[in-house]
């Protein structure tokens, strides 16, 4: 049953945050393509990489960080200073501005944990699955609109102008952040190499955060294929316009802010992790049915399906791990995790480049979806028979 939900105050200003955050990084993103774009195919690569090694290289630290540093403080600080890099980034060319690229970047691999592990301490956990769905409609909502500013900002103007407005983007984001009422103080007390593992050390003791993981680095890789060989299905072999290729992927983003939206207000009273089973499956179909479209339409119908089940990934994934993780180490586990599931999606990019030129196209993009669609099936079990176990032993010892 869908039904109106009072929010906490503060859930309201992260979503907004994020929703600002999101448009300003997919401004810059498509900023950053078009002010390279002149030195050829391998800078813009370079951009992609930098964006991903980011998060990959730094996570250890970046998570630390989140747990050392009261959260308010935290983003407002590195808001601050993206700002200023964003600034001088609209300015920069050359090796400059790839240095500028990555402190961007790291930036994000720093506020992105310090956001998640704060969302816990403002909900009960009955209320996780609704919360995330409710800032993650915001954030689809910021792709689409992002990408279209973005696009609007560098045709009319220049990729200068649009990485002005994404500066303005990160200090509204700080402006946002130092207007909340509640803050999550964290008690760890240094920053130290032992300690900036223990994230990675946290995913990897329990079988249900390693299944969790297991689960979205699959679909990560799984998406990291369609994004690779998806422009040559739509507009090779079902002769899409470009045009076309931007409605396929705008019928994701549609789909996922809708599904965001309905869960985010509706009472669902089956476990979450059943739910993530059924999202994962929803998801893979669509990626499936995608790769044997026979025309444009059912290609997009197929990317709305895939945008339904990644809206569940995100709604009942991240609770789970909230519920397998300590509050003091959250930090440090949404960054790992971050880490793990965007070096899934560097490697199939890498590995979709070779395979699009030995394997017909139709046949890696729903291959992928199928090996995805079973690697879910089995760590989605594995976590359900795995809970159930730990509730079991929970009852004998109480």
């Amino acid at each position: 049953m869908v039904h109106k939900v009072t929010r906490p105050r503060d859930v309201r200003v992260i979503a907004l945050a994020r929703l600002i955050s999101e448009a300003g990084d997919e401004i810059a993103l498509i900023a950053l393509l078009f002010q390279v774009k002149s030195s050829g195919p391998a800078a813009i690569s370079a951009i992609f990489a930098l964006y991903a090694l980011s998060r990959i290289l730094l996570a250890p630290y970046s998570g630390s960080v989140a747990d050392r540093f009261s959260t308010k403080r935290l983003i407002i600080t590195v808001s601050l200073a993206q700002t200023a890099v964003a600034i001088c980034l609209a300015f920069s060319h050359g090796a400059v501005l790839y240095v500028l690229v990555f402190l961007l970047a790291l930036g994000a691999t720093i506020i992105g944990p310090a956001w998640q592990a704060l969302i816990p301490t403002l909900v009960p956990s009955d209320e996780l699955s609704r919360t995330y769905a409710f800032i993650q409609t915001h954030r689809s909502f910021a792709i689409i609109i992002g990408s279209a500013i973005g696009g609007f900002l560098v045709q009319k103007f220049n990729p200068s102008t649009a990485l002005l407005i994404d500066a303005v983007s990160f200090l509204a984001v700080g402006v946002f952040a130092f207007t909340l009422q509640n803050d999550r103080k964290p008690g760890l007390l240094k920053l130290s190499r032992r300690e900036s593992v223990q994230g990675f050390k946290q995913l990897i003791s329990s079988p249900v955060l390693v299944s969790s993981i297991v689960l979205l680095a699959a679909f990560n890789m799984s998406a990291g294929v369609n994004e690779v060989l998806g422009v040559f299905l739509v507009t090779d072999i079902l002769q899409g316009s470009a045009s076309q290729y931007g409605l396929v992927m705008a019928s994701l983003g549609v789909s996922m802010v809708a599904t965001g939206f309905v869960l985010s207000r509706a009472s669902i009273n089956t476990r979450d992790t059943t739910c993530l089973i059924i999202s994962a499956a929803t998801s893979a179909l669509g990626m499936f049915v995608y790769g044997i479209s026979p025309n444009v339409y059912v290609a997009m119908l197929a990317f709305g399906i895939n945008g339904i089940g990644l809206s569940g990934l995100h709604a009942f994934g991240t609770p789970i791990i909230v519920r397998h993780t300590r509050e003091e180490e959250r930090g440090r586990v949404f960054a790992a995790s971050s880490s793990i599931t965007t070096t899934g999606t560097l490697l199939s990019t890498g590995i979709a480049g070779s395979l699009g030129s030995i394997v017909p196209v139709r046949i890696a993009i729903s291959g992928a979806a199928l090996i995805c669609g079973f690697s879910a099936l089995i760590a989605g079990s594995r976590i359900i028979r795995t809970e159930k176990k730990l509730a079991a032993e929970c009852s004998s010892t109480s």
